[in-house]
Parts: C-alpha cells; sequence; structure tokens
C-alpha cells in the first residue's frame, strides 16, 4: 500500500564537476525506498514509504525517474547506492537491483553507509554548522542499534568512527563544544543510552534518502571511489541477518 509518494526537482548553482557527472541514487534500507538522479546539473528525487514493497516498486520508480529527464540508463556514468547497515530484505533487494542495473549497462557503483546518508540528509535540512556532531540511528532489533559518528565539516558529514552495531548501554554521548544532533529509530533507546552531554535535538522520525546517497556518491566517484558491478554487495553488521523480515 502506497502511503506517501513525493517528488522533488531542483535547479540550482552547480560546480563545474557536479555538471559533468550524471549519477543515479537508490536507498532502500529501512521501510522508505527512494531513487534520486543528477543529470546536467538538475536534480530529481521520488520518495516513497513502502513497507514490504521495495521489489514491486524499485525498478518502476528509476525508470519513471530517467524518463522524466528524458534520458536512459546508459547515460549516467555510476549508479551509488545505500548499502547498510539497515533492513536485510531492503539491502537485498537494491543490491541485487543496482547490480543488474550496472551489469545492463557497464557502468560502475559507489557504496554509500546508510548512517552517513542520513546524517547528510538531517544535516543539510537543518542547516547545521560546521564542526557539530551528528550521530545517526537505527533500531537494529534485537536489542541492539546501528551507531554512526559523523562531524559536519565543508558542507558534509565525514565519520569519526565505523559504523557499528551496538548494545543500547554501551553507547556513550560523550561531552563536546559542538552542538550535537541525534537521528534515527535507534534514538528510541536513548533513555539506556550514557549521555555525559545535552543534544541541540533528536529526531527520530526520520529515513534516509537518495538525495542524500546522491550527494555523497558524487563526491566519491568524482574522487574515483567507486566499484565494479559485481562489488555491489550489502553491509549487514550483524553476522547473523535471517531473522529479518521487513
Amino acid at each position: 500500500m502506497l502511503l506517501f509518494c513525493g517528488i522533488r526537482c531542483s535547479n540550482r548553482n552547480c560546480s563545474t564537476a557536479e555538471l559533468m557527472t550524471s549519477l543515479l541514487a537508490i536507498e532502500a534500507s529501512t521501510e522508505a525506498c527512494s531513487v534520486a538522479l543528477l543529470h546536467n546539473g538538475r536534480q530529481r528525487e521520488d520518495f516513497r514509504l513502502l513497507p514490504r514493497a521495495h521489489t514491486r516498486y524499485l525498478l518502476p520508480m528509476v525508470d519513471q525517474i530517467l524518463s522524466e529527464e528524458g534520458i536512459r540508463l546508459s547515460d549516467v556514468d555510476a549508479i551509488g547506492f545505500s548499502a547498510g547497515p539497515g533492513s536485510f530484505t531492503g539491502l537485498r533487494v537494491c543490491a541485487g537491483i543496482v547490480q543488474g542495473l550496472a551489469f545492463s549497462v557497464d557502468r560502475p557503483v559507489v557504496a554509500v553507509s546508510t548512517l552517513q546518508a542520513i546524517a547528510q540528509g538531517e544535516a543539510d535540512q537543518l542547516q547545521v554548522n560546521e564542526g557539530d556532531v551528528l550521530l545517526p540511528a537505527l533500531d537494529a532489533r534485537m536489542d541492539e542499534v546501528y551507531w554512526g559518528e559523523y562531524c559536519y565539516q565543508s558542507g558534509f558529514a565525514e565519520p569519526l568512527a565505523a559504523d557499528s552495531l551496538r548494545a543500547p548501554e554501551s553507547i556513550e554521548v560523550l561531552a563536546n563544544s559542538s552542538e550535537i544532533f541525534g537521528f534515527g529509530s535507534g534514538w528510541l533507546y536513548a533513555s539506556r543510552f550514557r549521555q555525559a552531554s545535552p543534544l541541540k535535538s533528536v529526531n527520530t522520525d526520520v529515513y534516509p534518502r537518495a538525495q542524500a546517497v546522491l550527494k555523497l556518491a558524487v563526491r566519491a566517484y568524482e574522487r574515483g571511489y567507486y566499484a565494479s558491478a559485481e562489488l555491489a554487495q550489502p553491509v549487514y553488521l550483524r553476522e547473523s541477518v535471517a531473522w529479518q523480515k521487513s
């Protein structure tokens, strides 16, 4: 059942490098799924909240966004995707679709951390300040949290530590001279975190978006960080994932 659908399209001032890059991005690591496209300096995003329906809708969403821009898949330089952590099924579906698309037009892939995409998207929306700390977290079920630590630098969410799978009681929010922001469903466990510093704000009702994946993937691609299609693999952070069904 379609609960939410929105398409964003924007003409903004783009760097010369962006004007040279055409990239498709796909995100499906939670109940939401989205696709985004950068072509000739123009960005589009299609975001939908589609619990348990990613397999049915993702490819039509890709076809639609390419059609609206009037291009073919072969016109993009690379395909970026949210590699995880997140829902086992969503990550598997996303990686499989990205692999198939990339193979079909012989294009490289760019993997982006789901937690970094959350941090990037929320930081851009909130217009946080240089040096602010961004703490994305997703409910990993089984009484655990997917945890990320990032810092906002020169317009990007830069990692302070590797993404990890944590018990809530092991998470410590240290005192920091910068503002600290928390994002994602993992913050529903905040009462069990060890917090030594107050947060500027916490928003548990957020989803990773392809638009943020796109921004991070474009930068990675232009820096030469991409791989062949067969390397489009999910990052689960948990050895056993067979229990996950959503």
